[in-house]
């Protein structure tokens, strides 16, 4: 009897041991990344061979309705400069000939770049919730403009227009629905701090010579603005038609309006921390043929901001494709002799040829035009690269 109640114990904690392993077992994960080697070169500048981004994800099945995803992008050619404020740094310095110790202390301008260097592109949790989906974390926006995926933005940069008004990624809530063709949805989630962008911006490049500043949205997850916006799209969606409308309405944090004050009339206080924006988007296929636009406009601050996009090209599956983007945004202040409140036009032509699965050649050459005025000098910022994508 002593020997069976054994074996009974014995048969009841080896079912608990798998059982609990059961529970605790990790969902499947997959493991993807990219890699993006290019080759650059533009008027006044020798040509730069550089790694411009590594990018790491990983996605999680819950159960059968839901997703984990997270993806980091590491962006070898951004050093560890410093960007914005003051910092003193004092180190010890030993002069040649056995002469006593010295303190040397230095001024460097700004706090470390490694956020830029190393970014977290997602972060979020994706679940069913009603007759649609909810997306809980960072990510790209669903629901304002069109979504500037590879697929849809066409060409490996993103352009000035989505740099403007839909290239950085949010953090909140974006829950989204379809059905039969129409489509849309919602977005809660933490607003944009004002920033800027570079047209030319590549590794080595100059500003004021190579590049022009822009205003834009840009995520700041270290300082971010402390204010909430809400987003929502709608339109329709058909094997080979699109068209919507989108708006989000926001707050701008007071004490980071500086990105705009090259537009604020002398002697004069800026306080507006208006952060609306409003857009239409479609994109029409036939075969391997397209043809998209985009228009938003929004105020950002005192700052009007008004731009387009219109793309088309041909691109067939593992085949060689072409695409043509001409895109422009506009302000709605008098230029001055700042070169940030000219505007500015691009026209980008892209070319891929598809070398194995996961492996391409893209080359693409953008066109910078800008509209200064008399006695300014226009920076040269065209760029030409070559790319090298790899994925694994």
């Amino acid at each position: 009897m002593a020997r069976f109640t054994v074996m009974i114990i014995l048969v009841c904690a080896t079912v608990c041991l798998f059982a609990t392993a059961g529970l605790c077992q990790a969902p499947p994960v997959e493991i993807h990344g990219y890699m993006l080697n290019r080759f650059y070169t533009n008027p006044s500048m020798s040509a730069r061979f550089v790694t411009e981004r590594i990018s790491i994800s990983a996605l999680g099945r819950l159960g059968e309705d839901a997703t984990a995803y997270v993806e980091l992008y590491f962006h070898p050619w951004i050093t560890d400069s410093l960007i914005g404020g003051t910092s003193t740094v004092t180190l010890p310095a030993v002069p040649a000939g056995g002469a006593p110790a010295q303190t040397v202390t230095g001024t460097a301008s700004g706090v470390t770049a490694e956020q830029a260097r190393t970014y977290l592109e997602s972060a979020y949790v994706d679940l069913p919730l009603g007759p649609g989906r909810i997306r809980i974390g960072k990510g790209r926006q669903l629901n304002f403009g069109l979504t500037p995926s590879y697929a849809n933005r066409r060409t490996s940069q993103y352009g000035i227009l989505s740099e403007v008004f839909t290239q950085d990624r949010i953090q909140g809530f974006q829950w989204t629905a379809k059905s039969g063709n129409i489509d849309g949805g919602i977005s809660f989630f933490l607003d944009h701090n004002l920033g800027t962008r570079n047209v030319g911006e590549t590794a080595g490049a100059l500003p004021n010579v190579d590049m022009q500043s822009h205003i834009c949205d840009r995520d700041n997850s270290a300082n971010n603005t402390g204010r909430m916006a809400i987003s929502g799209r709608i339109g329709i969606t058909r094997p080979t038609f699109q068209f919507h409308f989108s708006g989000c309405v926001g707050k701008l944090n007071p004490t980071q309006l500086a990105p705009v004050a090259p537009f604020v009339p002398p002697g004069t206080t800026n306080t507006n921390t208006d952060h609306n924006k409003f857009g239409i988007d479609t994109i029409w296929t036939s075969g391997p043929f397209f043809a998209q636009a985009e228009w938003y406009t929004g105020k950002f601050s005192l700052l009007g901001i008004t731009g387009y996009q219109l793309a088309a090209g041909w691109q067939p599956k593992d085949k060689p494709k072409y695409v043509i983007k001409w895109a422009a945004i506009n302000y709605d202040k008098e230029r001055t002799a700042n070169s940030r409140t000219w505007p500015i036009q691009q026209l980008t032509l892209g070319y891929v040829y598809p070398i194995r699965k996961g492996v391409w050649i893209e080359i693409n050459y953008e066109k910078n035009m800008t509209s200064n005025p008399p006695g300014t000098t226009a920076p040269k910022n065209d760029v030409l690269f070559t790319e090298f994508f790899t994925g694994f």
